[in-house]
């Protein structure tokens, strides 16, 4: 029994719930905007809690190249990008947290519009940014 037991903690504290790369593939494909962005400014907002702290981040970012882009984004144009990244002291699963830009990054960058369509989000989680 005990070693069921074990076998059993070692196997769910090596689970991630990783999202597989398919999923990865689709979800860039199915953004509505691939563009490469580069960060003019990089705003970051941290709240501190009782587990860990809270990051709301916000990009203002130059679009340098369109892969694809459904609201018609060109070069030189300026995007607003927002999203939150949740650092925990015990990792959550679930898919890897996406990295803060840093001002003068360069990133291909997999997004989707707000409800408002003022602001870009996420779409791929983690993998939203990829090198160029």
């Amino acid at each position: 029994m005990r070693t069921l037991l074990t076998g059993l903690l070692i196997g769910l504290s090596t689970l991630h719930a990783a999202i597989s790369p398919d999923h990865i593939r689709r979800l860039q494909e199915e953004a509505a905007e691939a563009l490469v962005i580069k960060a003019d400014r990089v705003e970051v907002k941290t709240t501190l809690g009782k587990d860990g702290r809270q990051l709301d981040v916000q990009v203002t970012a130059s679009v340098q190249s369109v892969l694809r882009s459904k609201a018609g984004h060109k070069p030189g144009d300026v995007v607003k990008i927002a999203y939150t990244i949740i650092e925990t002291v015990i990792p959550m699963p679930g898919p890897g947290q996406p990295k803060v830009l840093e001002k003068g990054e360069t990133v291909r960058a997999y997004l989707n519009p707000s409800a408002d369509r003022q602001i870009l989000g996420l779409a791929v989680y983690g993998h939203s940014f990829q090198q160029p």
